[in-house]
């Protein structure tokens, strides 16, 4: 069990993260697994579900986790959107399906980083950690910006 967040928490944790994978039950698990660890949580079903969140509030999302293999609008497609929009908004794909698969299948992109399905939540938050940690919180992005 986490504890609740305090003052002293890290400022790293006051991060936004949009999950997106066409399972409910990952999906679920992965939002809670970051929710107990401090961050808010924005949810997708599909990446073109993911690609309209984005489109509406990008520059409140620190970090997108997005699987490689779904229907409607895949992994490798969100990340292209995103290299065309919001090039400096940090990405990590989620797959259950080997690497040789998602190489044959032209899916695994080797310049973003990927954790393999199953994974435990210290495994997800140690590297959602490392992926947000020069990253300022959307708040401070938006009140520098004013």
């Amino acid at each position: 069990m986490v504890a609740p967040l305090s003052q002293s928490e890290p400022p790293t944790r006051q991060r936004t993260i949009l999950v997106v994978d066409d399972e409910d039950i990952v999906r679920g698990l992965v939002a809670r697994a970051l929710g107990d660890g401090g961050y808010r949580v924005l949810q997708a079903s599909h990446g073109a579900a993911a690609v309209g969140l984005l489109e509406l509030q990008a520059q409140a999302v620190n970090l997108v986790i997005c699987d490689l293999v779904m229907p409607v609008l895949g992994g490798r497609e969100v990340s292209d959107w995103m290299k065309d929009h919001c090039p400096d908004l940090p990405l990590l794909f989620i797959s259950g399906f080997p690497r040789p698969y998602l190489e044959a299948h032209r899916l695994y992109d080797p310049t973003v980083p990927m954790l393999r399905k199953p994974f435990l939540p210290s495994r997800l938050l140690e590297t959602v950690e490392e992926l947000v940690a020069d990253d300022p919180p959307p708040v401070r992005r938006r009140a520098e910006g004013v």
